[in-house]
């Protein structure tokens, strides 16, 4: 697939696969949204969300990402990860003006199509248990709730969701 073809379009953003050229807008858009947390998350987790430009495109070149954007501004982002036989859904974020609108399903699906044309057997994530409207949408989508990890993830708890692909 060209990364700059559509892959879900709506009258007011579309979806496609992000490539090397977006490093820079992701990354800002991983700052805005990030920095919303500032109080609700440790400074360190805070920072591991946040790369320079030189690292997104590290992540663009081994993960697959697709981005949501208007008028050629990225606004949401949502990356795959290989692992195995199962694809991890990876560092999804939309922008706060953006949230409500369809953008977050609009990706998650996205995300879902990629790991069934890719065989993998499973999707999964891990979030933590604040994340409500994000938990939200990957519930609407099938995802069921498959673990819990205490104090995982620079000391906070993290929960796992998973939607089987093929039985």
């Amino acid at each position: 697939m060209n990364s700059r073809e559509e892959v879900r379009t709506n009258t007011a953003y579309a979806v496609r696969r992000g490539d090397l050229t977006d490093a820079l807008q992701i990354c800002l858009l991983y700052k805005r949204v990030w920095d919303e947390f500032e109080c609700v998350f440790p400074k360190a987790l805070k920072e591991s969300r946040q790369p320079p430009e030189e690292e997104m495109r590290q992540w663009l070149a081994k993960e697959t990402y697709f981005i949501a954007e208007i008028e050629g501004k990225v606004i949401g982002v949502a990356g795959c990860r290989a692992l195995h036989s199962a694809c991890q859904l990876v560092h999804m974020a939309v922008d706060r003006p953006h949230r409500g609108k369809g953008i977050g399903t609009a990706l998650v699906r996205t995300a879902i199509d990629f790991a069934r044309k890719n065989n993998f057997s499973k999707i999964w994530l891990d979030t933590i248990p604040t994340m409500k409207e994000a938990k939200a949408v990957y519930e609407k989508l099938g995802f069921v709730k498959c673990g819990y990890l205490r104090r995982h993830l620079y000391g906070l708890d993290i929960e796992l969701y998973e939607l089987i692909l093929v039985s």
